[in-house]
């Protein structure tokens, strides 16, 4: 994918309203866990490299919206709240 098309693909979703911006996102949200259970295993070597040559306008757009994703998860779970409440030593 070229930067170009990425650049005027961040545009387009950034004037749309709030609505359908979310909607956009469970999409992608669907779309990538689609991809996710194809590829259950650790990302290899020359998958990272594939990542690291794409554009930067891309990359940036892949990791928004995992951080996106990752917000939204503990936000919403409590599982590490609970692991965080107790003392670092147990006596």
């Amino acid at each position: 994918m070229n930067t170009q098309l990425v650049d005027s693909i961040v545009q387009i979703v950034a004037n749309l309203s709030p609505a359908e911006r979310e909607l956009v996102k469970q999409k992608l949200s669907a779309l990538d866990s689609n991809n996710r259970a194809e590829n259950t295993g650790s990302l290899t070597l020359d998958e990272r490299k594939a990542f690291l040559q794409k554009p930067l306008a891309e990359r940036r757009a892949i990791l928004a919206m995992q951080a996106e994703e990752m917000a939204t998860h503990y936000q919403d779970s409590n599982d590490w709240r609970e692991l965080m409440a107790g003392d670092i030593i147990d006596d």
